[in-house]
């Protein structure tokens, strides 16, 4: 589909140039935001591994997060990623003020997002956190990471999530402190081969990051298209980078086209104004 041709674009050239790409026909909407609305949770994280911008913005300045905010309770697993991997809300090419957060957590809520409403609203929901202290009897919990869920107001805690155990837990503010997650220290890593994302989840994030660190600094997420596979790829793409608009894009500072009804609905919703042995779990995804 046309992710697959996404992903063999960004493969022609250095990646981190063309991560993010914007569409002029749609308002300067960039990568990030179109795998969001489709719920491409692995290319988003293969975007974000690769250097994306989880705030880059749009023509009216307003960010992936104040997009998503505003449409559907259907993408709440979006927004937890994007949070989880420091999204903020931004309007008119800024950080919002409480006021504007407010209008904004009010519109959510009247278009039946409450679960939105609530993370985007709390200092830490849907956060990625670590543990900075924990409940009596649990100081093995100190330094884990973990990520925060709903925010329950009339005690003040938030659920969390521990990672890697899937251990749940109500923690207090005081508990946490904000881990957003980098492409260095992501907590599991999406890379591309043969034009094909696989997910590999780790026992560890120190295992995480020895994996990433194995990769090599020059190693991109991005691997090379097997040569059998390589000519019908290339012709595929080719067709489809034309109907896309992306194959005039040879200059990284030129703006990349990709086209998609759900872009438009999007625009619309926004707020005005060398190898080495690797390691991990695989999971790929067609």
């Amino acid at each position: 589909g046309n992710f697959q041709t996404a992903l063999q674009w960004l493969g022609k050239g250095n990646i981190k140039d063309r991560v993010n790409a914007k569409s002029e026909s749609f308002g300067n909407a960039g990568l990030l935001i179109t795998a969001a609305l489709t719920k491409e949770y692995d290319l988003m994280t293969f975007l974000l591994l690769n250097g994306a911008d989880v705030n880059i913005t749009n023509s009216i300045g307003s960010s992936v997060l104040s997009a998503l905010s505003c449409i559907s309770r259907s993408h709440l697993t979006t927004i937890r990623l994007l949070l989880s991997w420091g999204a903020e809300i931004f309007h008119e090419g800024r950080g919002a003020t409480s006021q504007e957060m407010k209008e904004l957590r009010f519109k959510t809520i009247m278009e039946g997002n409450a679960a939105v409403a609530n993370l985007i609203s709390s200092e830490l929901g849907g956060r990625r956190c670590k543990m900075v202290s924990a409940p009596d009897n649990r100081d093995d919990l100190v330094g884990k990471t973990c990520v925060v869920g709903r925010h329950i107001k009339k005690s003040g805690q938030y659920e969390v999530t521990v990672e890697f155990t899937n251990e749940s837990l109500l923690l207090g503010a005081d508990n946490l402190e904000r881990y957003d997650r980098t492409p260095q220290d992501p907590g599991y890593f999406v890379e591309c081969k043969n034009n094909r994302l696989i997910r590999r989840d780790f026992e560890s994030n120190e295992e995480c990051r020895a994996f990433i660190a194995s990769l090599g600094a020059d190693e991109g997420g991005l691997a090379e298209v097997d040569p059998e596979a390589e000519a019908k790829a290339e012709q595929a793409a080719a067709d489809l980078l034309a109907e896309l608009g992306l194959d005039d894009l040879e200059d990284p500072s030129t703006n990349a086209t990709m086209k998609g009804a759900q872009l438009k609905g999007a625009q619309s919703a926004l707020p005005a104004g060398k190898k080495k042995k690797r390691g991990g779990k695989k999971k790929g995804r067609k």
